[in-house]
């Protein structure tokens, strides 16, 4: 099959159950790898053409990490039309990328979740609903979109509804009771009819990414936790979870992820940092 129909129908499938963010990050990879296919004069895939490509990519100066991003998708691509029987082997197998080179990130510690809590208490303008925000990220590992994407439909007793998240999917996280009482207290104490859970502060419209952006520049700046951002919070459950108990499906499922390759660096960080903040014991039955 030619290279470019196949590309399309490959975007198509996708369109189904990716976001809108997922399937650019597809397209934009994938038209640099056909570019390429194009000047090396082919569209007979090989893993020999897939070896050639990850060595052109180190060639041209990028890091490791930016090696791997840029082939996952070539990989997705060429699995996928495997499965579909457009190619007659997995031409993927055996095609070694290189070690990812990003820094090993510590997890945070139970003194300094003490630290960054108090200091969004004694901050006061939107204490709570900051709190909260704060723990969810924690205490849950939900992603920033996800967060500000709730409404207080998606809150249960002892668990969290999580529509469309990453790839379209549902899921449930488990929730906290004591995180649950201060949802509800920062729910009960907003007049509004915005449906979402977490407003700004006019409280006439939600809360955005930017938001917690500058939420965490603030705990940074008041805290004196200067390494603190949010994605180090859902870093820090994943650790946390695998280094009290938790096995390696049940925090796949409570992330969101489709495989546990990612997962891996959570459980090696879990070995070398056992100091990392405690999460919930909800979690952990």
């Amino acid at each position: 099959m030619n290279i470019n129909v196949a590309y399309r129908l490959f975007i198509d499938d996708r369109t189904v159950y990716c976001s809108p963010e997922t399937l650019s990050y597809y397209k934009f990879y994938l038209t640099r790898f056909i570019s390429w296919l194009d000047d090396y004069n082919t569209d007979n895939l090989s893993k020999y053409i897939l070896r050639d490509y990850i060595v052109f990519l180190r060639s041209s100066s990028m890091k490791n990490v930016s090696v791997r991003t840029s082939f996952r998708p070539v990989k997705a691509f060429c699995k996928w039309m495997f499965e579909e029987d457009y190619i007659n082997t997995d031409i993927t197998i055996g095609v070694k990328l290189p070690r990812s080179d990003a820094a090993i990130v510590e997890p945070l510690t139970n003194d300094e979740v003490h630290i960054i809590d108090a200091a969004i208490i004694d901050n006061g303008y939107n204490a709570l609903r900051n709190y909260c925000i704060f723990h969810l990220l924690l205490d849950c590992g939900l992603r920033r979109k996800e967060v500000v994407n709730l409404t207080f439909s998606d809150i249960k007793t002892d668990r969290i509804v999580i529509h469309n998240s990453k790839g379209n999917k549902d899921r449930i996280v488990l929730l906290p009771n004591w995180l649950y009482l201060s949802i509800c207290n920062y729910h009960n104490s907003v007049n509004s009819d915005v449906n979402h859970l977490f407003l700004d502060r006019s409280q006439d419209a939600p809360i955005t990414n930017d938001t917690i952006r500058k939420l965490f520049v603030t705990i940074k700046k008041s805290s004196g936790v200067n390494r603190i951002h949010a994605h180090l919070c859902r870093h820090t459950f994943a650790t946390s979870f695998l280094q009290y108990g938790g096995n390696m499906e049940k925090l796949r499922l409570y992330m969101g992820h489709s495989d546990y390759e990612i997962l891996k660096n959570y459980l090696h960080l879990s070995l070398i940092y056992p100091n990392v903040y405690k999460i919930d014991d909800i979690f952990l039955s």
